[in-house]
C-alpha cells in the first residue's frame, strides 16, 4: 500500500470535501517532488502520525465557531491530544502539554457541573417552597405567603442569573477551545522537516 493510500485511510475524521482537497494537494506535492514512500516517511513520519497532524491542523484552523459544531469541538480536543503525541516534540514536553489540556478540560467540566448543580438546587428550592407555602397557607396565612414568596423569588433569581451562567459556561468552553488550538498550533507541525 502506498504512503498516500495509507494516509487517506487515516483521514476519516475530516469532512469529505476537506479530505479530498488534502489528498489532491499531497498527491500533486508527491508527484512534483518525486517522493518515494521511504522519502515520505522520512519527511512526514508514518501515515498515521501525519494524518493526526493534518486532522488537528484542520480543526485548529477553524476559527469560526459556526464552522465547528460542539461534537466536532470535542473531537478536536481528542485530535489535538493525539496530534501532540504524534508530533516531533520531545516526549516529556508532549506529556506535559497533554497533562495541561486534561487539567484544563477537567476544570472547565467541573465548573460546568457546579453551575448546573446550583441551578438545580435553586429550582428545587423554589418548587419545594411554593408547594410548602400552598400546603400551609390555610393554617398560617403569613407563613404560606412567606414560603410562596421565597419560591417565586428563587424563580426570579434563576431567571436573572440563568443567562449569565450560560454565558459563563460558553466563555469557559470557548477559552478551553482557544487554549487547545494555541497549544496545538505551537507544538503540532504539519510535517515539513519532520525528523522521525
Amino acid at each position: 500500500m502506498s504512503y498516500l493510500n495509507e494516509l487517506e485511510a487515516h483521514l476519516h475524521a475530516l469532512p469529505r470535501d476537506e479530505r479530498d482537497e488534502t489528498m489532491a494537494y499531497y498527491d500533486e506535492y508527491f508527484t512534483e517532488a518525486n517522493l518515494s514512500n521511504s522519502a515520505a516517511r522520512k519527511q512526514f513520519g508514518t501515515p498515521k502520525q501525519f494524518a493526526r497532524r493534518l486532522i488537528a491542523d484542520f480543526y485548529m484552523d477553524a476559527d469560526d465557531e459556526s464552522e465547528i459544531k460542539p461534537k466536532q469541538q470535542l473531537r478536536m480536543i481528542w485530535v489535538v491530544i493525539l496530534g501532540l503525541l504524534a508530533s516531533p516534540v520531545i516526549l516529556p514536553v508532549a506529556l506535559i502539554m497533554v497533562a495541561l489540556l486534561v487539567s484544563a478540560l477537567a476544570t472547565v467540566f467541573g465548573m460546568v457541573l457546579t453551575i448546573i448543580s446550583i441551578v438545580v438546587a435553586i429550582l428545587i428550592t423554589a418548587i419545594v417552597s411554593i408547594i410548602t407555602g400552598v400546603a400551609i397557607v390555610f393554617n398560617s396565612l403569613s407563613g404560606g405567603i412567606f414560603f410562596i414568596g421565597v419560591g417565586i423569588a428563587a424563580i426570579g433569581v434563576l431567571l436573572l442569573i440563568g443567562p449569565l451562567m450560560v454565558s459563563f459556561m460558553r466563555a469557559c468552553f470557548n477559552g478551553l477551545i482557544n487554549l487547545i488550538k494555541a497549544i496545538g498550533r505551537r507544538f503540532i507541525k504539519k510535517g515539513a522537516n519532520y525528523e522521525a
